[in-house]
């Protein structure tokens, strides 16, 4: 089986369940009600937490305990991830990431400030929001407005890695989440309404190498599908079935983020 399998099938059987490409790491803290280790809560996409001290009898009775304010007046989109007694959250563009003691009065206990060119924020769509951080093996990943994947140490803040996953001035963006599964870290682009080409990136969780891309539209080499293998009512696509949707080639200037 070709790894055009991979690229299409996850994201449509991730929010179900995928054990078998899950991340280790991620998984055991996932399983561990007492942290929120993804997006998502977990592999199963459910978002639920089974922890009961919230219930419906007292859920009337709750009141602030503390609040945090990371300085950007935007929309925030995508929680805070907890692990054991550190919580990681970021805020709107420039996509700041904080981590939070949650045993000692929420102090910082390391923040991160992303260099970004403004420039970006007139090509991000439907405000300048962020969907989230992801974390595995001690790394913490963010996906910046700019399209910059980067790692950090869960530990210090300290920039591990980071790569370029697109180019604003062409109107891609990055908004968001990553997925971690297995040895890799898997992101999409944002920007169809400005005639953008979208794709889905895997890149290694270790070094940041990519590892492969899929695009939503193309010739088969392009968005790694396998005309035999790929079915539609029962039969083979054939070979670059994606061209024949499109008009001449108009495949080439957006759709499909």
């Amino acid at each position: 089986m070709r790894k055009s399998a991979f690229a299409y099938g996850l994201l449509a059987t991730a929010a179900f369940s995928a054990p078998v490409w899950a991340n280790d790491d991620v998984a055991k803290l996932s399983s561990d009600p007492n942290n929120w280790a993804q997006q998502s809560g977990d592999y199963a996409g459910t978002r639920y937490s089974t922890l009961d001290q919230i219930n419906t009898e007292n859920v009337g009775q709750l009141k602030v305990a503390w609040t945090f304010s990371t300085g950007v007046l935007r929309g925030h989109e995508g929680g805070p991830l907890v692990i054991g007694d550190t919580m990681y959250l970021h805020s709107a563009f420039p996509n700041i990431v904080f981590a939070l003691n949650l045993a000692d009065e929420q102090k910082i206990i390391w923040k991160y400030t992303p260099k970004q060119d403004p420039s970006v924020i007139p090509v991000m769509c439907c405000d300048t929001v962020n969907r989230g951080v992801q974390y595995a093996e001690g790394k913490i990943f963010l996906h910046q407005a700019d399209t910059a994947l980067v790692a950090l140490d869960a530990k210090t803040g300290k920039e591990l890695w980071k790569v370029i996953d697109g180019d604003p001035k062409k109107g891609e963006t990055g908004t968001g989440a990553p997925l971690v599964t297995k040895d890799k870290v898997i992101i999409g682009i944002s920007g169809a309404e400005f005639g953008v080409r979208c794709h889905v990136t895997a890149y290694d969780i270790n070094s940041g190498k990519k590892v492969w891309r899929a695009y939503s539209m193309g010739p088969d080499s392009d968005i790694l599908v396998d005309p035999e293998k790929t079915l539609s009512l029962g039969k083979p696509v054939g070979k670059d079935s994606s061209l024949k949707t499109w008009n001449g080639d108009q495949w080439k200037i957006g759709g499909g983020s």
